[in-house]
Parts: structure tokens; sequence; C-alpha cells
């Protein structure tokens, strides 16, 4: 009997022990065919994560050799002499991500790697890294360290293709910041082919400093710049346009990573966030990659009118007053204030955008007081009307009002040294909503009774479909009316802010 009992607790165990393994198996092979393959139509299967759409937001910082050269007052100095002369002493993950958190930002992170062969991260391919070099510190890791603390989301944007110290992992040809690598040829040493395109070597180290960006530190969203498609330039030529070639157009010359390498990459980094467990968005410039596949960006732009696809805005919180250095910390470039600052967060986010704004420190690390209190005044207003921003969707119609964007696209808010950025008054009004409710956002504050074109019940609102409408951060009982076509609503005596006024209006 007892030899019976045993065995059947055996034959037991051991079919469990093959549900258990069949389970593993049939798991990895459904994982197996959920992976991207590096080919577009497989990339298109990707959806930007419901915590990208939700996010308004995010902050990131330009700093390194060019923060040193103007410092220095030696804007001529070579990259890499600058970063031998980076100290970074007052450099503190923890105070930048607090101010970051206090300046109401969903998603954060390091300008990982900018235009010379220097990478900010504790990079085990090449000793020109900021861990060896110049301020001796892993500031993307020590970053991500702290932004994981918090509910921010963590962020890492690349801006280079020039490889400085060992070519790659596998190829141990030292690319020296000085130019002193040379092939027998007399040529750059595997840099360029006879036809003038980054060769095969070359390519793969910068593939190897890509991949190593999110494989050391798991970043939820990954940005790239110019130099990973290079469609900007022909775009801002107008060589191309909407996707087009021009007609007259004979000299078109695409700068940047072929598409296998770009195929390689995303889809890389899409299988990795599996394992992960997260879910990640990639975020491109211009026309680099097919539609489809992820978000695109505007540097220092806006676009006119209410955009289908979900996109995003890097802008810089400078204004750009003077070159060089105008993505990095310069006083002369003065900053542009919270509430232009928050007229351009309503604006893009009534347009299905999201801005990143960048928010230079000094080249020891600390940020300028004024850059603190504007970011401090920003934080303030989303506190009291974030709701009207986070995790809302655009409405049919974006807004009203006379002002308009006069640069539409790439650098529109540099041109012109900021003077072309739109000067809203109370007549424009940005919509957006979340869960029944609308918002309309007014950039200004009205002197008289405000009228809202857009809620007349002759438009898309129908007569009695509004049930309430409030003041954000104000108590007062507001009066209002509707008509065929339009809303009026009374203004209270005492404004809840500084600047950008929300109502909230409830509906049946």
């Amino acid at each position: 009997m007892t030899q019976n009992v045993l065995l059947i607790g055996f034959l037991l165990l051991m079919l469990s022990g093959c549900k258990q393994e069949t389970k593993q198996v049939a798991t990895e092979e459904k994982q197996e065919k959920e992976r991207y393959t590096a080919n577009w139509n497989s990339l298109q299967k990707h959806d930007t994560p419901q915590w990208m759409l939700d996010a308004k937001f995010g902050i990131y910082s330009h700093w390194g050799a060019q923060s040193v050269k103007l410092e220095m007052g030696q804007n001529d100095m070579p990259d890499d002499e600058a970063i031998l002369n980076w100290k970074g002493e007052k450099f503190n993950a923890k105070e930048w991500v607090d101010l970051f958190e206090k300046a109401g930002a969903q998603f954060a992170g390091p300008v990982a790697w900018h235009v010379n062969g220097c990478l900010n991260w504790d990079s085990k391919i090449t000793d020109w890294n900021t861990v060896q070099k110049g301020p001796k510190i892993d500031i993307y890791g020590e970053l991500a360290k702290e932004i994981r603390k918090t509910d921010m989301k963590l962020m890492a944007s690349f801006h280079s293709s020039t490889l400085w110290g060992p070519m790659s992992k596998t190829n141990t040809t030292y690319l020296d910041p000085k130019g002193s690598y040379k092939r027998r040829d007399g040529n750059v040493s595997g840099v360029h082919g006879k036809e003038g395109r980054y060769t095969s070597e070359y390519l793969k180290g910068w593939l190897d400093r890509m991949k190593e960006g999110y494989e050391l530190y798991e970043p939820d969203m990954v940005w790239v710049d110019v130099g990973f498609g290079g469609t900007v330039g022909p775009e801002l030529r107008k060589q191309l346009k909407d996707g087009k070639i021009a007609a007259s157009e004979k000299e078109l010359y695409i700068d940047g990573m072929p598409e296998s390498i770009q195929k390689d990459y995303i889809s890389g980094y899409f299988n990795a966030a599996k394992k992960w467990g997260k879910e990640v968005e990639f975020v491109y410039k211009s026309f680099d990659i097919p539609p489809g596949v992820a978000m695109r960006d505007i540097e220092n732009g806006n676009l006119d009118g209410l955009q289908f696809d979900p996109w995003m805005a890097d802008i810089n919180m400078q204004q750009h007053i003077t070159w060089p250095t105008v993505w990095f910390y310069n006083p002369k470039n003065y900053i542009k204030d919270a509430n232009i600052i928050v007229d351009m967060l309503a604006d893009i986010t009534s347009k299905n955008g999201r801005i990143l704004l960048n928010v230079p420190p000094k080249a020891d690390g600390a940020f300028a007081e004024n850059v603190k209190e504007e970011l401090y005044k920003i934080g303030d207003w989303l506190k009291l009307n974030g709701e009207a921003i986070y995790g809302t969707t655009p409405w049919t119609i974006y807004g009203e009002g006379p002002a308009f964007i006069k640069n539409v696209g790439h650098h529109g808010q540099g041109k012109n040294k900021g003077e072309d950025i739109p000067k809203y008054t109370s007549e424009d009004i940005r919509f957006t909503q979340k869960d029944g409710v609308l918002y309309a956002i007014v950039l200004d504050w009205p002197e008289d009774d405000l009228e809202i074109n857009a809620f007349g019940y002759d438009g898309k609102l129908y007569p009695r479909e509004i049930k309430d409408i409030s003041l954000l951060g104000s108590s007062a009982k507001l009066k209002w009316q509707q008509n065929a076509q339009s809303l009026t609503v009374q203004f209270p005596k005492d404004k809840p802010c500084d600047f950008a006024y929300v109502l909230k209006v409830e509906r049946q």
C-alpha cells in the first residue's frame, strides 16, 4: 500500500513537472513569435505606450564640452581638450531630479551623447566617457538611479555619429580625437569608404555604443537627433517637402545611418524592453524612418493645426540670441519665462503634442537661479492646472483666437531671436479633454466677459449639454450662458494664478 502511494506521488510530481516545462516552452515560443524583427512591417506593430500618450511635459539637459568652452571663453578649443577641462564639481543627480519633479516633469533624463565622441555614461567600449575623462561622473547612470526613485519615466537622447577610442567591441583600431589614426592608403582609418559613406566597421562601432546606451540603463524612452536619418537638412533646404523630393532637385544628399542599422537598433531596443517588462517609445526627427513605427519630434518648433498622430517638440528654454552654444548654458541667451513655456505647453498639448524642455546647467553642473525660479513657476502652475494637461487627449477643435505659428516646423521658435513666438491674448483659447470633461485654457486674463465660439450650441455642443463650469484654483461661482454661436463666461475678480487660466467644462 505504501509503495503504491509513493508511486502515485512520484507520477503526479513527474506530471506536474512536465506541465510546467510545457508551459515554459509555450511561453518562450509565444515570446519568440512576438519578437520584433529588423524590418519596417514588424516594427510598425509597435504601439506608443499609454504612459507616453498621457505624458505632456519632460525635461532634459545639454551639458558637456560646449558648456566648458563658453565658461572658459575659448569657443575655438577642441572638444577633447574641453572635456579634459570639464570638472562638473557641483553636479548632484538628486538635486537635478528634485528640480525636474518640482517643475512638474513626467519624464526626464540626460543628453547621453552629443556631437563629439565622448559618452556621458560608464562605457565598457571606449575610454572616452565621462567616468574616465573630464568630470569622472556617470552622468546618465546617476540620473537614471535618481529618476527611478520617482514617478517620472527615464529618457535619454543621442546626438552624435562621431567615434573616439576603440572602433567597436571587436575592432580595437583606436580613433583618436586629434585624427592621428591613419590607414596605409592615408585615409582616415575605417571611417569612410571610397563613396564617402560610413564603412561597415564604423557603423558597427556606432551601433555598439548606441545599444550600450539602452542595455546598461533600460530607458523608457529614447530619442535620436539628425544623425540617425539625416532628413532634417534636406527638409530645411527645401529639397524635401512633406516626404516628397522637390521637382527641381538634382543634388539631394541625405546623411545619417543606413536603414539596416536603423532597423537593427530599433528592433533591438523594442525586444530588450520586452525582457525588461517595459513599454517603451522611440522618438525621431522628420522623415528619418517610415511613419507608424514611433513618434516624431520637431526641434525647437511647433506645428500649425490639430495633428492626427501624437508628436513631441524639444523646446530650448534659452532664446537663440547669440551663437554658439545655444543649447548649452549661456547667460547671453536669456531664458523663456514660465508664461511663454506654459502657453507653448497648452498650445502643443491641444494639438496632440508634448514638450521636452531643454534646461541647461552651467559648466560646474549647477543650475542658474533664474532658471530654477522659472521652473518652480511652471511646477506651481501645473499643480493647480495640471488636470487640463496631464493624461488629456485633444478635442475635435484644438483652439481659437488670432495667434498663429509664423514659422512652422524645425527651429521655428528660434528664428528672429524668438520675436516670432506668438504673443497670446485672452482671445486665444486651447482645448483639451479627459474623462468627458472639456478644458478651455485661456492664455491671458480677460478684462471683460469671455466668449468661447467653439462652445455655442449650434456647434459641437448641443443645447443644455453643459452642466457646470468652474475656474481651476478659484472657489468663485461663475456666471455663464450658452448661446447658438458662443458660450459667454464672466470671470471672477481675483486671478487664481499668474498666467493661462483653465475653465473646467462639465457635460451632462
